[in-house]
């Protein structure tokens, strides 16, 4: 449901062996731009900030002001927010971490349900002092899920949350016709899991190097820094992600519990989210606010950056300017 991203410019940094460390990442000489199926075009940069190991691994940027957390999708890492996102940090402390599981993050055994990929964001943000000040939370596909549920779990550290593209269903059945109708690959890797567990094993874990280039041959639309973040994850956390984040998730039951303005944000032409739904959900829900973009897919993020960093600038208004009143 996304694609993501290398998280360096240099030659060491590139090297899979090299431990994360203290990594200061710098932008490129300069944006990349590839055309997408809709004939978007995709403008990416590597982000900048320095990188931490713990709980997940995360990119910090900025020390000042609200702190923005941004949640990159199934089979993506950090990096999918390339350096637009950057610009965040001039009013915010920006912090974007490597989901459970997924880019230079741990990768236990098991444990991806949603209360395990809740946690492992909250301990992060504890752990770099982010413990008074309620964060913005802003999340692409599973990643927006992840924020729903940090939001209902840990409602102390959210004041908000912003969702692109989020795979809310109805139900079980739901969710399968809409990955079902997604196409052959999809079906693959996340309904036959016989094949794709096997697919994994053999190419994401034994041959990572010649997974990533695959995954550029079948995302040629995206940049390859993008696309061999794809394959940094293990069958584990793929799947489980995909089962218990999304096919069986109780997002419906989140939004309900939820106390913060959340505002979601899909593309008509996205495949991805089933706006009926969407829609029948902001009727009966005063804190959900619904924004359909004409003529965008599911990569909104990558596709239209700057704008999708706009919203969120607005929503940080919104929450200083509630501050500013509470006070």
């Amino acid at each position: 449901m996304a694609l993501a991203s290398p998280p360096t410019t240099s030659a060491a940094a590139l090297d899979p062996t090299r431990p994360i460390g203290q990594l200061q990442w710098q932008p490129a000489p300069a944006a990349r731009h590839r055309r997408v199926a809709h004939g978007s075009s995709v403008t990416w940069a590597p982000a900048t900030g320095t990188v931490q190991p713990g709980t997940l691994a995360v990119r910090t940027l900025g020390n000042i002001g609200q702190p923005v957390v941004l949640l990159h999708g199934l089979a993506a890492s950090g990096q999918f927010w390339g350096a637009e996102y950057d610009h965040l940090a001039d009013h915010a402390r920006l912090i974007v971490p490597d989901l459970l599981g997924f880019g230079r993050s741990p990768r236990p055994a098991s444990g991806y349900g949603p209360n395990d990929h809740a946690d492992a964001v909250a301990a992060t943000l504890h752990a770099i002092g982010i413990h008074d000040e309620p964060a913005v939370i802003v999340g692409h596909s599973v990643g927006a899920l992840v924020a729903l549920r940090l939001a209902a779990r840990h409602p102390t550290l959210v004041s908000s949350v912003v969702g692109f593209g989020p795979p809310i269903y109805r139900d079980y059945s739901d969710a399968r016709r809409r990955l079902n109708h997604l196409g052959p690959l999809c079906r693959l890797f996340g309904l036959d899991t016989r094949w794709a567990e096997l697919a994994c094993h053999v190419l994401c874990q034994r041959h990572r190097r010649a997974a990533g280039r695959l995954a550029s041959l079948l995302r040629p639309d995206l940049p390859p820094q993008l696309t061999r973040d794809a394959v940094e994850h293990s069958w584990e956390s793929f799947s489980e992600t995909l089962t218990r984040v999304v096919l069986t998730a109780e997002a419906t039951d989140w939004l309900a519990e939820i106390d913060v303005p959340v505002r979601v944000i899909s593309g008509n032409n996205d495949p991805v989210t089933d706006i009926d739904y969407l829609e029948e959900l902001s009727r009966h829900n005063p804190r959900l606010h619904l924004d359909i973009w004409p003529d965008a897919a599911h990569d909104l993020p990558i596709v239209n950056p700057a704008r999708c960093r706009t919203e969120i600038e607005a929503v940080l208004t919104v929450d200083h300017a509630a501050a500013g009143t509470r006070r």
